[in-house]
């Protein structure tokens, strides 16, 4: 069975990934290239944390951690490529409590296509399972159309004295295998290549490459954080940049890389998630105090009461600051506070018709209401509201109320969101009987990623019973015989 792999998802990827009895944590990433008159290839980042290996001594007598890793691409289930070997860390002369990280960088060269592709962790000197992982890789590139590398994130780069694994285009480039920045991190650097701007361009003709940070909540440009580099059309363009980002604030982000012709037509783009923890800087709002409520439309809500609500029902579409920003005026509610928040909320998404951007999105919290309201929460409070809020109608929702081997479960569908393909959400009904639904498992990045959805979603002592023949601790496929029951594993993979 396949399980998708968690890309801090995306598909480009940080994972951090535990065993059951000693923790294995590690993150992994990859990219694809293209090396021109050779094919593509994949670019794996691995880095095993140091701290949750084991350490034994070795031949030399020194301490010294050891990691079977494996890959495998399959088309079709038929096995293409296989790659396995030994990860070891630095030697210690001592097993003492500094243990450092260790990192693997490989470069697989493989035909074009659709793969199946899989990773396999051991620790060696444990008992414990392999942790496996899988997920579908697309290691294609068009001839004739400008095509985008995968993103690489940098650690560390410097120029390269003596060729290594770590070497590129000039430089020795220390993976950065993560895509989440905490507070200390003071700069993202980034790596990419485009290819084929040639061949739609035209040879030699100039064009620009504008790269920048933008909201991943409203898309909205962080303007202190572009850029702009100017070249002229050939095989391949690569692009070593960096951005500081001290004074990033917290929330979720992209990356964003455009081609712009000499018209100024953005001709392709690619988008790169990550999140930022930046809690000492505040979210730069506009002055509200400015904002004379009184030629606005919120000035026609004028029952306090009602106005907290409808700053309460915007959390499913606004970003980290915001919400923190309503937090601290629902705490001590003043009407005109709550009113310039308001209007500025809705003036940042629609400048020029602020009101019919909120009557919009207020239709769609009445539908949610009137769907969703528990007996505890509004329609809007709960998971299924937001994620219908946020990300909008699915295309496909599979209820299953009535299973007698597992609680009331609802899996939603969306073919297409924000650039990442067939996302899957998961509630499940712990109660059985009533409306409260809550989330389980997503494959949608930023949102919650359960590797033992299957396990919780069994009733327990169905799982009990079950899980000692025919659950497997190294992934997350628990069989139940079709006689009886249903089947969310099945429905998962297939709503």
């Amino acid at each position: 069975m396949k399980k998708t792999l968690l890309l801090i998802l995306m598909i480009t990827a940080s994972l951090a990934m535990q065993a059951q009895e000693k923790s294995l944590g590690a993150q992994f990433h990859y990219a694809k290239f293209l090396s021109p008159g050779d094919g593509p290839y994949l670019e794996t980042y691995l880095t095993v944390m140091g701290n949750s290996a084991v350490f034994k001594k070795n031949e030399n007598g020194k301490m010294q951690a050891s990691v079977s890793v494996t890959f495998m691409f399959k088309q079709e289930g038929e096995l293409i490529d296989f790659r396995k070997f030994n990860l070891l860390s630095p030697e210690l002369l001592s097993d003492s409590s500094f243990r450092p990280n260790f990192i693997d960088v490989q470069r697989i060269p493989l035909p074009k296509g659709l793969y199946e592709f899989e990773l396999i962790l051991k620790d060696k000197h444990t008992d414990v399972k392999p942790f496996t992982i899988s997920n579908d890789l697309d290691l294609d590139f068009m001839e004739d159309s400008i095509e985008f590398s995968g993103i690489q994130l940098i650690e560390k780069y410097y120029p390269t004295e003596k060729e290594n694994i770590l070497s590129k285009n000039g430089f020795d480039m220390l993976p950065y295998v993560s895509n989440f920045y905490p507070e200390n991190a003071g700069e993202i650097i980034f790596y990419t290549e485009m290819y084929n701007t040639n061949r739609q361009l035209g040879t030699a003709e100039p064009f620009l490459l504008k790269y920048y940070i933008e909201s991943f909540e409203t898309t909205k440009i962080m303007h202190e954080f572009t850029a702009f580099k100017r070249e002229k059309a050939k095989d391949v363009i690569i692009l070593l940049g960096k951005f500081n980002i001290k004074e990033l604030p917290s929330g979720n982000y992209n990356l964003v890389f455009e081609i712009r012709n000499s018209k100024n037509e953005m001709i392709k783009n690619k988008h790169f998630f990550f999140q930022r923890s930046n809690p000492k800087v505040l979210f730069a709002m506009n002055d509200l105090a400015a904002i004379d409520v009184q030629s606005t439309f919120a000035s026609s809500i004028n029952n306090i009461d009602t106005l907290a609500d409808y700053v309460k029902s915007l959390y499913p579409i606004s970003n980290i600051n915001e919400r923190r920003f309503a937090n601290n005026i629902l705490k001590y509610p003043e009407l005109e506070k709550m009113q310039q928040y308001f209007v500025n909320f809705w003036s940042v998404r629609n400048q020029v018709f602020p009101e019919k951007e909120w009557e919009k999105y207020k239709k769609r919290v009445k539908m949610v209401n009137l769907a969703y309201t528990t007996q505890i929460d509004k329609g809007f409070e709960t998971d299924r509201g937001r994620i219908f809020l946020q990300y909008g109608t699915p295309n496909s929702i599979h209820e299953e109320k009535y299973c007698s081997n597992c609680y009331p479960f609802e899996i939603w569908q969306y073919y297409e969101l924000n650039g990442q393909m067939n996302r899957k959400i998961l509630f499940y009904n712990r109660q059985v009987v009533g409306d409260d639904y809550r989330l389980l498992h997503s494959n949608i990045k930023g949102e919650f990623y359960n590797n033992k959805w299957l396990q919780a979603l069994h009733h327990e002592e169905e799982a009990s019973r079950q899980i000692g023949n025919t659950y497997n601790e190294s992934d997350n496929d628990i069989q139940i015989s079709s006689s009886f029951g249903c089947q969310p594993k099945a429905i998962w993979d297939n709503p």
